[in-house]
């Protein structure tokens, strides 16, 4: 495999880790306040926005499979997506400043619902490229190792560089501005980039193959037969539902719980995100002794570790317990996103070899509308406990007074509910199994 393939596939993940990034982490706290939008208004919008989004993945996925152009399957995608993700992330954050009310509240509702559209025309095709690049374990593994480096980067340049730079611009309403356009262009240069660099391999639909021209029914029940990625998207489920509703929480924890600025919050995220990346070579060695699910079921455990220990830094003096949590957590979310990238193109090779069926645009569907659904979830979740506890939407001077409740309800969804979730899918990954299959030990 060419070497530019590695660099295409990490860009191509970090165009779509900085775009979902940078929308899950600030997006939330822009509404509520530098637009002054109340919490349970905010939350519904992204709800529904990201229900949108999830119904839209599959269909996706069937797309892909059906497309047929010289460029290949997936690849035309890439360019469109990344440069409609791009324009998405500057219109997010680019209000005009003459909206208020309803008006205000529709554009940030439109601006969603395109921000969604294009991080599904990217992403749905990107993650069903990976089957079509190569077969060979190692190969892949490596693959997908750089994609955890892009996704690394691309997280880091939206949790760490995006709040640093708030933290010197101001984070008001023109300051998270100049940030979703430095990061538009990114996310845009980025879709450019991995469609030049990354190529489906010529055999990647060999002779004898069952076509995927069949109808969206036919897929889902293709699908409902595939076993190791019904267990595979149980694991992410569960595991996702936690971790988001820790990503919605880190931002209000640091400015309500700690009063600490936006250069903290970025702190936070790059020695999380710099774990993320030195732990690949460890995890790679463990999949490769124990096995792709053993690796991701230790994985799992260490991330409830890992959230638990969120609850046990004393607000008053937080250094430096607040990054050395941020490390352990950044060592294991490395190796559940490594785990899960690598058994998922196990499940696809699972579907064309034991199935006989090319469906690696609909199981990437799938597995990104799980991504989606829990979004939704953990912002709603997040969101209405906010609100049932009193907490205060306010611009300016008043947007530091908060209720006690508040400081229980965010230190929970920091910990308990993502550490209990990390458990569950433990649980679940358990009964993952490919018969003679190498991501298995």
């Amino acid at each position: 495999m060419k070497k530019s393939a590695y660099l295409g596939w990490a860009i191509g993940s970090f165009t779509s880790s900085a775009l979902v990034s940078a929308v899950g982490l600030l997006h939330l706290r822009f509404m509520t306040d530098s637009l002054g939008i109340a919490i349970g208004l905010a939350g519904m919008l992204t709800v529904l926005a990201k229900v949108y989004d999830a119904a839209c993945d599959p269909l996706m996925g069937h797309i892909g499979d059906r497309t047929h152009t010289r460029f290949g399957k997936y690849r035309p995608y890439l360019l469109g997506g990344g440069l409609f993700a791009g324009l998405s992330m500057v219109l997010l954050f680019n209000i005009p400043t003459a909206l208020s009310g309803t008006m205000l509240a529709a554009w940030v509702g439109v601006t969603l619902l395109l921000f969604s559209t294009a991080y599904t025309l990217f992403r749905i095709p990107y993650l069903a490229l990976g089957r079509a690049i190569t077969t060979d374990f190692a190969e892949r593994s490596r693959l997908m190792t750089f994609s955890v480096y892009g996704s690394s980067l691309g997280n880091m340049a939206s949790t760490a560089a995006a709040p640093f730079l708030l933290g010197r611009i101001g984070s008001d309403r023109a300051g998270h501005g100049l940030v979703a356009v430095i990061l538009g262009v990114l996310i845009a240069l980025g879709g450019i980039a991995s469609f030049l660099l990354l190529r489906e391999r010529g055999d990647a639909e060999p002779a004898g193959e069952r076509p995927t021209d069949g109808s969206l029914r036919e897929a889902f029940a293709a699908l409902r037969r595939n076993r190791p990625f019904l267990c595979l998207i149980g694991f992410k489920l569960v595991l996702f539902s936690g971790l988001t509703v820790n990503m919605a929480a880190i931002p209000f924890y640091t400015r309500h719980v700690l009063g600490v600025a936006d250069s903290t919050l970025g702190s936070i995220f790059l020695v999380q995100t710099l774990a993320m990346m030195a732990s690949q070579y460890l995890w790679v060695r463990l999949a490769g002794r124990h096995g792709r699910r053993n690796a991701l079921l230790g994985a799992s455990g260490l991330c409830a570790a890992a959230y638990f220990s969120w609850l046990f830094i004393p607000a008053s003096h937080p250094e430096p317990f607040v990054h050395l949590c941020a490390l352990f957590s950044g060592i294991a979310t490395g190796g559940v996103f490594l785990g899960l990238y690598t058994v998922l193109t196990d499940t696809m090779d699972y579907a064309r070899e034991v199935q006989g069926e090319s469906r690696a645009g609909m199981l990437a569907g799938i597995f990104v509308m799980v991504e989606k659904g829990t979004a939704a979830f953990g912002t709603f979740v997040f969101s209405m406990t906010m609100a049932g506890v009193g907490f205060v939407s306010a611009t300016g001077a008043g947007a530091g007074a908060q209720p006690p409740g508040v400081r229980v309800g965010i230190m929970v969804a920091i910990s308990v509910v993502p550490a209990l979730a990390a458990i569950g899918a433990a649980l679940i990954m358990l009964r993952y199994r490919i018969p003679g299959g190498a991501g298995e030990a």
